[in-house]
C-alpha cells in the first residue's frame, strides 16, 4: 500500500458539521452543570479509562476516617487510601465490558450518597473497527496567579485558564491528554532569576513558604507546602469538571519541581531525588497512572514503584482507541541520562518498545507524544538538539558547545524519527508539549535523515502560561526550527494560550488549533474559532 499524505490550513475555520457533528456546550452551560452536579465534600476527580478498566483519583475536603465506595452499576468498589491523613482516595475498577457507558457514584461507608450519579464509558476493545476518536489535546496547565510584574503575568489567571478549559470540553472529546508541566514550583531556578525576591515575598508565604530541598516531599516538613501547591495547581483547576472524560497526564521537567537548566551554578537535569519523589507523590495523590497494555511491557521503568496499581507506568503510556489509535506517550525527563554519545532521553527498553510499536503499524493510526519537543529549539540543556541561545545575538547558534548537551540525546532523536518516516500505510505523527506555543509542521529532513515520508509535527498549545512564561519573554527568544532539521511550517509557533481538538478517523487526522491571549476579551474564549486546520491523510 503507498502512502498518501496531504495538509492544509485554514485561518480562521471551523470543521463543517458535516464532517463531525459534536455539539458544543457553552461555557456558561459547563459552569451550571458543575454547579448543580452534587459533589459535597468532594474537591476533585480525574478519571482514565481503557478498554475494560477505570482508574480515578480523588482529593476531599476534610480527611475520611472509613474508605468511601464508588458504586459502578451494581457493583461496590471501596476505595484505596494515598496520602497519609485521608483526604486522597483512588478507585481501581476492572473486569468492564469495552465500549460501554457506565453509571458511577460515591458513597460513604455505610451506603450514605456523598455525590450525584455521573456516567464514564469505557474505549472500545483493542481489535473493534472503529471510525471516529475525538481528543483535547493541550500542554504546561499548571501555575499560580500573582500579581503582575511590571504589568505582566506570570500565569494565566486561573478563571481564565478553567475557562479555556471548558471551551475544550465543550467540543465532547472521548479523551484528554494534558501533556506535561501540571505544577509550577520551582526552587533553585526560581531562586536564580531576577524575580527571585517576588516570588519569595510575594508568591511562597501565600502556600507555606520555602520547600526543604534537603528533605523528600512527603517529609512532614514539605508535606503541607506540597498540598496546597498541588491542591491549587491542579484540583482548583479540575474540580469534578473531567469526571466523564478519560484523561491522560504525563509528566515534563516542572512536574519534578524544576525548569530544565544548565549553568555554572545549578544543572536540574538529571533530575534529583527530591524533584523525582515530588513527581511520583503528584501523581499517587491527584492524577491516574498509565493503565496497561498488551503491547507494552510490564518491565519498563515507572511501572516498578511500590504501592502502584496493578500493571500501570507512571511515566510511559498508551491509549489504544480501537483498531482505530494507538498514542504513545513517554517522559522525557524523568531518566535522562548523560552518558555522552551513549546518553538516552528515555532508557532503552522504551526506545524498543516505542520502534517496536511504530513499525507494528496495526491500528489504524499513530500518535507520538512526548514530553519533549521535536523539530524545534529554544537552546535549553534537556533539547533533543546542540543548538544554544547567543546572548549577543539573541540567536540560536550551532558556533558554541552547549555545555552539558549529550550528543547520544540526538542519536536516540534520530532513532526515533526515522522509525515514525518509515511507516509505510500511515503517516508519522508528534503531538509535543513543554513548550508555550501552537503550531503545525511537517518534517522532512533531519540532519542526515532525508525523511521517505515527512514527519507531522503538531505543538498542541498552553492552557496556563502567562506572559513572563512565553519564551520570547522568558528566554528572549521564540520558539525555532533546530538548525538540523527542515520544517515546512504551516503554523509557526505562536505564542498563545490555547488548545487543539484531534479528530481521528481510519483515513486522515485533523488538528484543529484554537488560541487566545489578552489583550483579547475574555468573552471570546467561549466562541472562538479555530487559528488553524490541519490535515494528515494516511
Amino acid at each position: 500500500m503507498r502512502t498518501q499524505r496531504r495538509h492544509f490550513l485554514t485561518h480562521g475555520a471551523r470543521l463543517g458539521a458535516s464532517t463531525f457533528a459534536a455539539p458544543l456546550v457553552s461555557w456558561a452551560q459547563t459552569k451550571a452543570t458543575n454547579v448543580n452536579w452534587y459533589q459535597g465534600e468532594l474537591i476533585h476527580l480525574i478519571p482514565t479509562a481503557s478498554d475494560t478498566r477505570f482508574l480515578i483519583k480523588t482529593s476531599w475536603k476534610t480527611a475520611r476516617k472509613t474508605a468511601p465506595m464508588l458504586k459502578v452499576g451494581s457493583r461496590r468498589v471501596q476505595g484505596v487510601r494515598t496520602d497519609t491523613e485521608g483526604r486522597f482516595w483512588r478507585f481501581d475498577v476492572d473486569s468492564l465490558t469495552p465500549a460501554t457507558n457506565y453509571r458511577l457514584q460515591l458513597l460513604g461507608a455505610d451506603g450514605r450518597t456523598l455525590t450525584d450519579v455521573w456516567e464514564l464509558k469505557t474505549f472500545p476493545a483493542p481489535a473493534a473497527k472503529t471510525e471516529h476518536c475525538r481528543i483535547l489535546a493541550y500542554t504546561c496547565a499548571g501555575g499560580y496567579d500573582s500579581v503582575p510584574l511590571r504589568g505582566r503575568t506570570g500565569f494565566l489567571d486561573m478563571a481564565v485558564r478553567q475557562q479555556l478549559l471548558a471551551r475544550g470540553l465543550s467540543f465532547k472529546p472521548d479523551v484528554v491528554l494534558a501533556n506535561g508541566d501540571h505544577i509550577y514550583w520551582d526552587q533553585k531556578t526560581f531562586d536564580n532569576k531576577a524575580f527571585a525576591a517576588v516570588v519569595k515575598k510575594e508568591i511562597r508565604p501565600k502556600f507555606g513558604g520555602e520547600l526543604d530541598l534537603s528533605l523528600p516531599m512527603y517529609h512532614a516538613r514539605n508535606l503541607p507546602i506540597f498540598t496546597a501547591v498541588c491542591d491549587y495547581q491542579i484540583a482548583r483547576l479540575y474540580g469534578v469538571s473531567l469526571r466523564s472524560t478519560p484523561a491522560y497526564f504525563l509528566s515534563d521537567d516542572h512536574d519534578m519541581f524544576e525548569n530544565d537548566e544548565f549553568d555554572d551554578t545549578v544543572a536540574t537535569l538529571p533530575v534529583e531525588d527530591y524533584g523525582r519523589v515530588g513527581a511520583e507523590l503528584t501523581q499517587t495523590m491527584y492524577y491516574p497512572e498509565f493503565l496497561p497494555d498488551a503491547n507494552r511491557p510490564a518491565w519498563l521503568p515507572g511501572g516498578d514503584k511500590a504501592g502502584l496499581p496493578t500493571g500501570t507506568n507512571m511515566c510511559f503510556g498508551t491509549l489504544r482507541y480501537g483498531r482505530l489509535l494507538e498514542a504513545v506517550m513517554y517522559d522525557c525527563r524523568r531518566y535522562l541520562d548523560n552518558k555522552g554519545q551513549h546518553a538516552r532521553v528515555v532508557p532503552a527498553w522504551v526506545e524498543d518498545w516505542l520502534i517496536a510499536r511504530t513499525r507494528a503499524e496495526d491500528t489504524d493510526q499513530l500518535i507520538h507524544m512526548p514530553s519533549l519537543p521535536l523539530g524545534y529549539s529554544s537552546g535549553k540543556l534537556g533539547d533533543w538538539y546542540p543548538d544554544l541561545l547567543d546572548a549577543a545575538t539573541g540567536k540560536l547558534t550551532l558556533s558554541k558547545p552547549k555545555v552539558g548537551w549529550m550528543s547520544g540525546w540526538h542519536k536516540q532523536h534520530q532513532r526515533l524519527v526515522a522509525a515514525l518516516a518509515e511507516q509505510k500505510t500511515r503517516a508519522g505523527v508528534v503531538v509535543q508539549g513543554d513548550f508555550h506555543a501552537s503550531s503545525a509542521a511537517a518534517m522532512t529532513q533531519s540532519a542526515e535523515l532525508q525523511l521517505a515520508h515527512p514527519v507531522h509535527l503538531i505543538m498542541a498549545g498552553t492552557l496556563g502560561t502567562g506572559d513572563l512564561g512565553f519564551p520570547s519573554a522568558f528566554r528572549s527568544i521564540d520558539s525555532t526550527p533546530a538548525a538540523s532539521v527542515t520544517l515546512q511550517e504551516v503554523l509557526k509557533p505562536t505564542e498563545k494560550n490555547g488548545f487543539t481538538i484531534i479528530d481521528v478517523t481510519p483515513s486522515k487526522m485533523i488538528f484543529s488549533l484554537y488560541t487566545w491571549r489578552a489583550p483579547q476579551r475574555v468573552e471570546e474564549i467561549d466562541t472562538m474559532q479555530p487559528t488553524a486546520v490541519y490535515e494528515v491523510k494516511r
